[in-house]
C-alpha cells in the first residue's frame, strides 16, 4: 500500500491512492495522509484512485469524512481514476452521488476551475 502526494496547479494536491484499503494499518496511512493535508491548510484535494484495487467500509468511511472535511472548510475533494469495483461500489451504496468523480486527473483538475484558492 502507498500513497504518493504531489502539488499540481491552482493549490491542488494529489493523493495517489495505491493498493487495497481494508480497516488496517494502510488505511490509518490514508487518514493521516488526507489529515495531514486538511491540517496545512490545503482546500483543493484530489484522489487518485488509479491504482487503488479494492477498499471496504472502513476506508470508505474516511474518504466520506474527508470529503466532509473539506466542504465544511470551504474546500472541495475530488476522485478519480476509479476502477470497476470501486465504481460499483460507490454506486451500490449512493456515494456515486456525494462524491464529485472523474475519468481522469486532467478532468478533475480542470473542475476546479480557474478560480481564487479558498482560504
Amino acid at each position: 500500500m502507498a500513497i504518493q502526494r504531489r502539488a499540481v496547479a491552482g493549490g491542488v494536491t494529489v493523493l495517489q491512492i495505491n493498493g487495497e484499503y481494508f480497516g488496517g494499518e494502510e488505511t490509518d496511512r490514508l487518514r493521516d495522509a488526507i489529515l495531514a493535508e486538511a491540517s496545512s491548510g490545503n482546500t483543493r484535494l484530489i484522489l487518485d484512485l488509479t491504482g487503488c484495487g479494492r477498499v471496504n467500509s472502513n476506508a470508505l468511511s474516511v474518504m466520506v469524512e474527508a470529503h466532509q472535511s473539506y466542504l465544511a472548510r470551504g474546500g472541495q475533494m475530488k476522485m478519480c481514476g476509479l476502477q470497476k469495483q470501486m465504481s460499483s461500489y460507490l454506486e451500490m451504496t449512493r456515494l456515486i452521488d456525494v462524491f464529485s468523480t472523474y475519468r481522469t486527473e486532467a478532468e478533475a483538475l480542470a473542475a476546479f476551475g480557474s478560480g481564487p484558492v479558498p482560504a
